[in-house]
């Protein structure tokens, strides 16, 4: 068997997927007799198999259907609670705010309309500020949220 590969190769040139001490047989099985069930419909018990049964059976709901209907008639109610309410945006960070009063600059000067590449220009140049440059909308920023929090508490 040294001289043999693995996996001998079939006059069609493809290998076989397993070698030939692995393939099963008809008579060979995983399980004992015992444990595999008969190949009719019908359990010992005369109930037919859950697999087999036609959708014409109508089931009963059980507690646990009932009460995951309840949840999302619940979720539901919620979500129209929220669309009901204004949405509150955040207060803008210091980059937002630097974005907000330098884009109209940056699109007079570039000959560009796209706005990824617009935002990789105001990034380059954000960068580019000194400490006490990004300083400015830092301070902007932080009135920003004093205001949103005395608008809006909660």
């Amino acid at each position: 068997q040294q001289g043999q590969p693995v996996y001998p190769i079939t006059t069609g040139g493809f290998r076989h997927p397993y070698p030939t001490a692995l393939t099963v047989n008809a008579s060979m099985s995983r399980f004992p007799p015992h444990m595999v069930p008969p190949h009719h419909t019908l359990h010992t018990t005369g109930i037919p198999h859950p697999a087999i049964v036609t959708p014409t059976v109508k089931q009963e709901s059980s507690q646990s259907d009932v009460g995951s209907l309840h949840s999302s008639k619940h979720q539901d109610s919620k979500k129209e609670e929220e669309k009901k309410k204004p949405h509150i945006k955040k207060p803008l960070n210091a980059f937002m705010l630097y974005m907000k009063e330098m884009r109209a600059k940056v699109v007079a000067e570039c000959t560009l309309k796209e706005s990824a590449a617009i935002n990789q220009i105001l990034g380059r140049r954000w960068h580019a500020l000194s400490r006490e440059e990004q300083a400015k909308y830092y301070e902007l920023a932080r009135k920003e949220r004093q205001l949103h929090m005395q608008l809006y508490p909660g």
